[in-house]
């Protein structure tokens, strides 16, 4: 598609042709080759059986309806159509300048929500969500795709990387799909893939439930996924459940065992994962639109219900930056770290970090066992809750480096949730410490930055690869030569002359392509 093209978009058709008028979109080919903006082209819509969106009677109206509405309040939106071979619409995705910016602050840790296409909803909406400094869910762009293809996920991703302003994620997570693992694997080859533990977990008593000794499988495998503190540990409770139990040759079973290293989080603590990756039993990670859209929601009221989801996620992040400014955190200690971060950080990971605080109590036994150069390895004991109300003394390695002041634990909660454990608090309090070394103290977390969500390319900061960050750079520039052009009608007319002398340039550079 060149620049300027018009095309026939065909999406579904009533008793009359509808036409779409599309403005600052991107089109983006399957193979990823290239990008072409097209702009203000009109497209025809008619219903076509294959390999295009399905859309019911009215669907594509709303569609217009919302996209113009969003396009008058907020400029920098931008959404991006994927066209079949006919013309037709097989891919769809947007994103607001609000998510775009979100995403420079929030981008190091990103779900890619498919639970839509997974269980084939109505919409089949494809959701890229992030989380805030308060630990809420951020959208960061949305898509409805045609099918779960690899083409239409690979599409969808660098649509989605077109528009973000910022580098690719450093983790990623999503369901469980092969289709899904070779689009991100393609996209995005130096993210970390997680699939999300929580979307496995679930699917346990689906895809086990009539096994015999159900009950007991599940207890055995919640054990090995949730309690393991090393692989071999794992791998040795696995053996045992699946030898126990008769069931080394289950399908789903086997598959999980083979993607181990992407959701059992023993083997995932090198990874930052910012607390978007449930590690305890029953602990679920909730879709962004969870009580607006349902299996059977269908385009129009979800549409309807979208902009009340942004306005309550909205709302919500606000309240939660006044309640952190402006109260103080009840603080059930007077612990020395509690005390530092309650100076830095929003009151909901303060709250998540009081856990650590007070768990510190439940750590009996702290010693020393080894020391070898600069570090030194330590033993913390912790009566833990497991199963059937049981508890568990578990025994915890924790390493510490004095001269670095270091700390790293075998249960890897910094990683996993964005804070210090119990067990690294300990052993910080026992060499004498009194604040935490400011290596573990994040800025995603912290209250005292200002977080503006107004879309701003300063000259330094464009990609002259990036269509949309030529858009909106030039889109910008042109603004003030606008403003300027005006004030008079001697500047109106030296501004058109000046606008009419460029674009024959452009004209004539152009022609010599």
């Amino acid at each position: 598609v060149g620049l300027g093209t018009k095309r026939a978009l065909q999406l579904d058709g009533a008793d009359e042709v509808k036409k779409i008028k599309l403005f600052r979109t991107v089109v983006i080919d399957v193979e990823g080759n290239e990008s072409a903006e097209v702009s203000d082209g009109e497209f025809r819509t008619t219903r076509s059986k294959s390999n295009q969106l399905r859309l019911k009677e009215g669907d594509a109206q709303a569609v217009h309806n919302y996209f113009s509405c969003l396009q008058m309040t907020d400029p920098n939106f931008i959404y991006v159509v994927d066209l079949n071979e006919k013309g037709c619409l097989r891919n769809l995705f947007w994103i607001d300048a609000r998510s775009r910016v979100a995403y420079g602050y929030f981008a190091d840790v990103v779900v890619i929500d498919t639970t839509c296409l997974t269980y084939k909803y109505e919409v089949p909406l494809v959701s890229f969500v992030g989380v805030n400094h308060h630990g809420q869910s951020v959208l960061l762009g949305c898509g409805l795709l045609a099918g779960e293809t690899i083409e239409s996920y690979t599409w969808l991703f660098r649509a989605w990387l077109t528009c973000v302003l910022g580098r690719p994620p450093q983790a990623i997570i999503t369901d469980q799909c092969r289709t899904l693992h070779a689009a991100v694997a393609d996209v995005f080859p130096r993210a970390s893939h997680c699939l999300s533990l929580s979307c496995i977990m679930q699917k346990v008593p689906e895809k086990l439930g009539e096994l015999y000794e159900f009950e007991a499988i599940r207890m055995s495998l919640n054990n090995a996924v949730y309690y393991s503190l090393r692989p071999e540990e794992f791998e040795a409770a696995w053996e045992d459940m699946v030898n126990r139990h008769g069931i080394r040759d289950h399908i789903w079973l086997q598959t999980l065992y083979e993607d181990r290293r992407r959701w059992v989080p023993v083997y995932l603590k090198e990874i930052f994962l910012a607390g978007m990756f449930p590690t305890r039993p029953n602990e679920v990670m909730e879709s962004f639109f969870d009580g607006y859209l349902d299996k059977h929601t269908c385009l129009k009221e979800f549409l309807d219900k979208y902009e009340q989801a942004l306005q309550e996620n909205h709302q919500l992040e606000t309240l939660a930056d006044m309640d952190s400014r402006n109260s103080g955190f009840m603080m059930k200690s007077r612990c020395y770290f509690e005390l530092q971060l309650a100076k830095l950080y929003t009151n909901n990971i303060l709250r998540e970090f009081e856990r650590e605080v007070e768990g510190m109590y439940s750590c009996f036994s702290t010693r020393q066992i080894n020391v070898e150069g600069q570090i030194t390895t330590y033993i913390v004991r912790e009566q833990i809750d497991v199963e059937a109300n049981r508890r568990e003394t578990r025994d915890f390695e924790v390493l510490y480096n004095a001269t670095e002041m270091e700390v790293l634990c075998v249960c890897g909660l910094f990683n996993l949730r964005g804070y210090l454990c119990r067990h690294a608090l300990n052993v910080l309090h026992q060499n004498g410490l009194e604040e935490i070394p400011p290596q573990y103290i994040l800025s995603r977390w912290r209250k005292d930055i200002k977080r503006s969500y107004v879309l701003n390319h300063s000259c330094g900061g464009i990609d002259v690869n990036n269509p949309v960050h030529r858009y909106d750079h030039l889109c910008k520039c042109i603004m003030q030569v606008v403003e300027e052009g005006r004030k008079s009608q001697d500047r109106y007319k030296d501004t058109v002359e000046a606008l009419d002398e460029i674009l024959s340039k452009l004209h004539l550079v152009q022609g010599h392509l």
